[in-house]
């Protein structure tokens, strides 16, 4: 009596072996330190063009197997004889395919995030599709070139996925489920390596400490409040938006923003003020006078150009656009050792009023372009000084963009900051410091000459930098990044425990100073002329290091400040 041919082919031989769980292993975890190796900036996989052809062939290997995949669960389904697949095997391969359709769609997200990267998301989608199909018609068909001897040991075609004939012998192995294996490892650990580093900048960012608390309810302002200013004002990648300022790109925040915050606590001093919210994310120093075009319509300037001697109180942070902030992060991200690069990159368009020549960022671009802000911000803080005769107006320097501490070692947790700070060494990171320093400088320095006020954020953000060892005051770079350029509208930006510190800056120095303190060092004489050409530290110019500098205003002084 002869034997089926379905109990010789459903056998108790798996195809799926030991050593091909193993090469899955192996090829996973090599694949995984390739892209970690690569997320760190290390040599030689740093560089913008090894990461975008890296990124590139890692779309194209998970596509490549889930299209296989995809075919052999149809295979499956449809021929159950072909393979020796049981009932753990069908498992894993419905996570993996889980897991691998999971990524598409991340990817999918991140390459349409915006409008500025659709020719190269739909440049790599193509990649996609095309690894996509060439993986579903591998699984079917034999593959073009020969890949291992099959039973009889010649070489000839075969597909990817097992097609056994009815009558093969139970001991006989399908030669390409080695390569079919190595193909899901690296799959696997391209997933799993970009879903570690998302996870992490997503823990990184949502897990916010909390904010500096608000001093006893104690100031009193005597007329309106008016918050001008940019995005760290307006309270930008903290929605809900104010009505119909998403639309021009304002992102004025409803419930986070200092300046609410602030009022809230204002009133609650007894302050029962008009408040006054027009703020405007990418504002530059000119725009807080005149409107300003945008894609989303017209953005009416800050101010009504009229002297409004009601108003008691205005604070603002401006001049980070000019200073090209988020372009110079993502060029010293992107391409590292950045300080000695030539500036401003020549896709880049400057935002000064007055054209800075190009040159190195530390040496010769950076100075050039505070220099320009100064300029600029003389002219601002003058006209705020004259249409608002009986105010207090507070402009709040920038914290740092980047900690001072090294990056973490061995084993680089937490990932995504390891792979932040690696990028840029601790010196670059210093000379960056260095800069932003003299930025806020000439930003304190202006203020004097005009007869208002400055605070500096950088006691009170001691430690909660980006990454930083205290926990964020400022996002990093967040996992939900628009493409191709890796800071989106909330990174590097405050967070809303951020934001509670500005306001909580505000506040404390308001209860510390009932009125404006003395800039100038005692015995000193009082510069108002600023030099010109060149960058004069406060000390140089008789003046004081500005409160917040050093102590957050109030601390040992106002309950709780």
């Amino acid at each position: 009596m002869t034997e089926p041919a379905s109990s010789v082919t459903g056998g108790n031989k798996r195809e799926w072996q030991l050593a091909h769980v193993l090469y899955l292993a192996a090829t996973a975890i090599i694949l995984f330190i390739v892209v970690f190796w690569s997320a760190l900036g290390l040599p030689p996989l740093g560089g913008t063009a090894v990461e975008w052809a890296l990124g590139a062939i890692f779309a194209a290997l998970a596509n490549l197997s889930l299209g296989t995949l995809a075919s052999g669960a149809v295979i499956e389904f449809r021929h159950p004889e072909w393979s020796r697949l049981h009932l753990l095997e069908h498992i894993f391969m419905a996570i993996i395919i889980l897991a691998l359709v999971g990524a598409d769609v991340g990817i999918g997200i991140w390459l349409f995030a915006s409008i500025s990267g659709a020719l190269s998301g739909w440049l790599v989608a193509a990649i996609m599709l095309a690894a996509f199909a060439l993986g579903a018609g591998l699984a079917w068909h034999p593959a073009p070139i020969p890949l291992l001897p099959n039973a009889s040991g010649s070489k000839a075609r075969q597909p990817l996925w097992p097609h056994h004939d009815a009558d093969a012998s139970e001991s006989e192995q399908w030669g390409p489920f080695t390569p079919l294996s190595m193909l899901i490892g690296g799959a696997l650990g391209v997933v799993v390596a970009v879903a570690y580093l998302g996870v992490s900048a997503w823990h990184e960012n949502v897990n916010v400490p909390a904010g500096h608390p608000m001093p006893a309810a104690l100031a009193r302002i005597h007329g309106g409040y008016l918050a001008l200013g940019d995005s760290y004002s307006a309270g930008e990648g903290l929605s809900p938006f104010a009505d119909g300022t998403a639309a021009t790109g304002c992102d004025r925040s409803v419930n986070y923003a200092y300046p609410t915050l602030l009022s809230s606590w204002l009133r609650s001093s007894g302050n029962q003020v008009p408040f006054t919210f027009t703020a405007c994310s990418g504002a530059l120093v000119s725009q807080i006078l005149k409107p300003t075009h945008r894609p989303g319509g017209l953005v009416p300037p800050q101010i009504t150009g009229a002297v409004q001697p009601s108003v008691g109180l205005v604070t603002l942070t401006i001049g980070g656009n000019n200073a090209i902030f988020s372009k110079v992060v993502t060029t010293c991200l992107t391409a590292g050792h950045c300080t000695q690069d030539t500036f401003p990159p020549l896709n880049i368009t400057e935002a000064t009023a007055e054209p800075v020549p190009r040159g190195a960022l530390l040496a010769k671009w950076g100075p050039g372009t505070i220099e320009e802000i100064g300029a600029e911000d003389a002219l601002l803080f003058r006209e705020l000084r004259h249409y608002f005769p009986n105010a207090r107006i507070i402009v709040i320097g920038y914290p740092y963009l980047f900690p001072a501490a090294p990056a973490p070692g061995f084993p680089f947790i937490p990932p995504m900051c390891s792979s932040i700070l690696s990028r840029l060494s601790t010196g670059e990171r210093a000379g960056i410091r260095m800069l932003q320093d003299e930025f806020n400088d000439r930003i304190y320095e202006e203020a004097v000459a005009a007869d208002i006020e400055y605070i500096s954020p950088v006691a009170i953000w001691d430690g909660h930098e980006p990454c930083g060892p205290s926990g964020q005051y400022t996002n990093s770079v967040k996992p939900y990044l628009n493409f191709p350029n890796p800071v989106n509208g909330g990174s590097f930006h405050p967070n809303s425990a951020g934001q509670q510190a500005l306001a909580a800056l505000v506040a404390c120095y308001l209860d510390e100073y009932h009125n404006p303190p003395n800039p100038f060092a005692p015995g000193k004489p009082h510069v108002v002329v600023l030099p010109a050409s060149n960058l004069a530290s406060p000390s140089q110019l008789h003046m004081a290091s500005p409160p917040g500098l050093r102590l957050v205003p109030g601390s040992g002084v106002i309950p709780r400040c």
